[in-house]
């Protein structure tokens, strides 16, 4: 297995990350994997999937937004719409410089899944989504504007979040693999059902007995990445 280094540019920043890769092929499958709001690439939930990937002969890639871990920013730039730039740059960076033609896949957790959504029901070059405790609705984000665990985030964010809506674009989210905790504290499991009753086929949802927002038992975290990467060993064949 090899480890690449990521630097790209984005709007005069820098986004930083790793290229896993199993093996040197122009045509292995790769997920790009997403990280939540406060969190960051070095989550051991992203390595423990990087490697699993890597493992059944596959690439992922790992980043970080702006404003968070060692890319440039500050998180009281961040928005969503910001975030889905930086992912659409990461795409473009992976696939044009270092020559890694597909087939692609995403992979998010809670707001990563989000944006990662959005980024697959916007491109044509994605086969296969995976997300973890991701919110259908974040509408709920805007009346908390004032709560002290968001108070890091800047005025942006918030007057951005009217500019997104899954419900929108159902039609385009298909080969979607959805993974929810029964007991998530911060994301209610009805967002999970709700993101299942809008996609399109193929789809599947999993709820995590017993399982929290973090998936911090090392057996929830576990089945969530067997799973994961079943789904991209499924979706993700050298057809594209």
């Amino acid at each position: 297995m090899s480890l690449l280094r990521l630097e790209i540019p984005q709007e005069g920043q820098i986004l930083r990350g790793f290229l896993h890769r199993a093996f040197d092929d122009p045509h292995i499958p790769c997920a790009v994997l997403c990280h939540g709001l406060m969190s960051s690439m070095d989550s051991p939930k992203f390595s423990l999937l990087a490697d699993a990937l890597c493992k059944m002969g596959m690439a992922a890639v790992r980043f970080d937004f702006r404003g968070c871990g060692q890319s440039d920013g500050e998180i009281s730039q961040t928005t969503v719409s910001g975030r889905l730039a930086d992912l659409q740059a990461v795409l473009d960076h992976v696939r044009e410089i270092q020559g890694l033609r597909g087939p692609y896949g995403l992979m998010g957790s809670s707001l990563g899944g989000y944006v990662a959504l959005l980024a697959f029901a916007a491109r044509k070059d994605l086969s296969a989504v995976c997300v973890w405790a991701t919110p259908f609705d974040l509408g709920e984000l805007s009346s908390h504007s004032g709560d002290p665990d968001l108070s890091s985030l800047g005025p942006a964010f918030f007057e951005d979040l009217g500019r997104h809506d899954l419900l929108r674009v159902g039609e385009h989210l298909h080969h979607l693999l959805i993974l929810h905790g029964q007991h998530d504290e911060v994301v209610p499991v009805s967002h999970a059902r709700r993101l299942y009753e809008n996609a399109s086929e193929p789809k599947a949802l999993h709820i995590i007995p017993g399982g929290d927002h973090r998936f911090v038992n090392p057996a929830h975290r576990a089945e969530a990445t067997d799973r994961t990467v079943h789904w991209f060993r499924q979706w993700l064949d050298r057809t594209g």
